[in-house]
């Protein structure tokens, strides 16, 4: 079979394109693709680079900033009492009656627990302690380098699922008030030093006494073991204990002006017989 020059020119022309494409789609291709990707990879390292280097740079504002919100965190802890016992929760209920005020049927005291954390506190953070690392690499490259400073306190908290400690201790008081003591319990305890927040409050009106029957639930917090601070016992010097009236009965209007037995009429008889004997 003989193959014209003309054959062999087309054949050729056709090898050369088939080439030219191999090579476009198999060579030239994945390298431009791969060389776009060092490109880019290139420019997120140069940012990088330059973000730590800034904060390389702003290293003594970061630390005074962080010693200053440290200390912003002691102030705040200051204002939670080292613990939260039941004669508290008593006292407070005690307080209620007499400055709303209110009748107290019961106290429900529940144990002391730990505060749960925040849904978006209790996901998995994100590890930035990498960034000290390649900032110490920059440093060494620029020849910055300092000295390395001893710690001054672990920032990351405590281990756990409660970092900052905080504890609280729920009591539910009952009562019967009128709308009036209602809003004036509510004030009384946003106005107590301790810490302390209204959990839930319930009340309905009793058409029979025409008052408002219901109960509040306040959660008290406390940071147990803070240096320095002990717990400090409630006063209850000013509170009346002990009843006349064991039984809870009610008190008929005319019991109040009734003399002791012993100094009534029989009293008084008896009192002027052994006058007359004396005479």
């Amino acid at each position: 079979m003989k193959v014209s020059k003309r054959d062999i020119l087309l054949l050729l022309g056709f090898l050369g394109i088939l080439a030219a494409v191999c090579s476009y789609l198999f060579v030239f291709q994945p390298t431009m693709e791969k060389s776009e990707a060092l490109k880019q990879e290139n420019q997120e390292l140069q940012d990088r680079i330059a973000d730590l280097q800034n904060k390389s740079a702003n290293r003594d504002t970061y630390e005074s900033e962080t010693a200053q919100m440290r200390q912003e965190m002691e102030e705040i802890y200051q204002l939670f009492p080292v613990d939260v016992r039941e004669e508290n929760a008593v006292l407070l209920a005690i307080n209620q009656e007499l400055l709303s005020p209110m009748e107290v049927e019961s106290v429900t005291i529940d144990a002391l627990l730990e505060v749960p954390l925040l849904e978006m506190q209790d996901q998995e953070m994100p590890d930035a302690t990498y960034e000290i690392d390649e900032v110490e690499e920059i440093e060494d490259a620029t020849g910055t380098q300092e000295a390395p400073t001893p710690e001054t306190g672990d920032t990351q908290g405590a281990a756990g699922t409660n970092p900052f400690n905080l504890m609280s201790r729920k009591a539910t008081i009952n009562y019967e008030v009128s709308y009036e003591g209602l809003k004036r319990s509510v004030k009384n305890i946003c106005m107590q030093t301790d810490r302390m927040v209204i959990d839930s409050l319930n009340v309905v009106y009793d058409e029979q006494t025409g008052l408002l029957k219901g109960s509040t639930t306040v959660n008290m917090f406390c940071v147990p073991n803070q240096e320095g601070k002990e717990y400090e016992e409630p006063d209850f010097g000013g509170v009346l204990l002990g009843t006349d009236n064991i039984f809870g009965t009610r008190v008929i209007r005319s019991e109040g002006s009734l003399p002791d037995l012993e100094d009534g009429a029989e009293g008084e008889g008896a009192e002027d017989a052994d006058a007359a004997e004396e005479q």
